[in-house]
């Protein structure tokens, strides 16, 4: 079970539509409002942060999922 979270396996997921809905999505947490506040303050790409927001939920996603069992 401990390796379970080391070697994740991914769900067929259109990693391309979830990722352009995060540029169209208020930010879930104050985590995605810091980060889209980074950018802006910094003036980082967008791809980047939208990006970091992606995993972070995919992450978070992942462990709520293995929290379950």
């Amino acid at each position: 079970m401990f390796l379970d979270w080391f070697f994740k396996k991914d769900k067929t997921e259109n990693k391309k539509t979830s990722f352009i809905d995060t540029f169209f999505e208020k930010p879930k947490d104050d985590l995605e409002t810091a980060l889209w506040e980074i950018k802006e303050i910094y003036d980082l790409p967008t791809e980047e942060v939208a990006d970091v927001v992606y995993s972070k939920r995919k992450n978070f996603d992942y462990i709520r999922e293995k929290n379950k069992k």
